[in-house]
């Protein structure tokens, strides 16, 4: 995943170098030029999303003011909305919340849905995803798997790619904790409580795990507890696979740990 800029001029030094480069290459035009042409671009592109921020909202104010109940229907125009605030400008952010105050007064369990995933969406979130990444490298530091690797970047290759659910990933990272160091799932959640808070910490590494999701935020909205229980459970449910099928699982275990037994 490529890691996001952390500014607009970042993004267009980098981004007109590259393209300087290959226009270089075919003396199609001159430095300056890309970079105007470039700029050009990117203004033309905040310009439309903010036209279409302005749009949506009002055709969702709309079905709002009618009273409009079907969340298919809210949802299509709502939706447009996340994808301006996955864009340069991130602008429809509080429309959006607006629209699921709205749907809470009638359905607070789709409101309480919609509003979980745009958290870990927007990278509010997220922290406790690199919390876990971290954790799990302190943890296993030193052990290897059976091809002298080390075992934290086999899972970061191997295994946490193929889990797409923010809280199942954490899962995973702490799963495999456990299958490396024997320690308890209360014990593992209190850890990654702990890093999780420290979010000047987390911030501070999250360049180390680029390919990992998008990045968190600077600001950080705590995890409710529920949220931490879930993720518990997660952790509690893949050990008890694990050991009901351990047979099956000496692969596993093998592959990441370099040995036949869990622990």
């Amino acid at each position: 995943m490529r890691k996001p800029c952390k500014d607009l001029e970042d993004f267009l030094r980098r981004a007109t170098f590259a393209e300087n480069k290959c226009f270089k290459e075919k003396n199609m035009t001159s430095y300056e030029d890309n970079y105007d042409h470039l700029f050009s671009m990117i203004d033309q592109i905040i310009k439309l999303e903010k036209k279409s921020v302005e749009l949506n909202t009002s055709l969702l104010q709309e079905l709002i003011d009618r009273r409009e109940r079907n969340i298919h229907t809210l949802d299509c125009v709502a939706d447009r909305l996340l994808d301006t605030m996955n864009g340069l400008t991130g602008g429809g952010e509080n429309e959006y919340r607006q629209y699921l105050d709205y749907i809470e007064t009638f359905n607070p369990t789709e409101a309480k849905e919609r509003r979980d995933d745009l958290e870990y969406d927007l990278g509010y979130k997220t922290h406790v995803l690199y919390a876990a990444a971290i954790l799990c490298r302190k943890e296993l530091e030193g052990k290897q798997s059976k091809d002298g690797q080390p075992s934290f970047d086999v899972i970061m290759k191997n295994y946490n790619p193929k889990v797409y659910d923010i809280k199942k990933k954490t899962a995973s990272f702490l799963f495999f904790i456990h299958l490396g160091t024997g320690r308890s799932t209360d014990e593992l959640i209190k850890m990654l409580q702990a890093i999780t808070e420290s979010t000047d910490y987390v911030l501070s590494n999250v360049d180390e795990f680029e390919d990992l999701m998008h990045f968190p935020r600077e600001t950080y909205h705590p995890l409710r507890e529920d949220e931490w229980k879930h993720i518990q459970y997660i952790v509690e449910y893949n050990i008890e696979l694990y050991e009901t099928h351990l047979e099956q699982n000496q692969d596993l275990i093998s592959n990441v740990f370099g040995m036949a037994k869990s622990h």
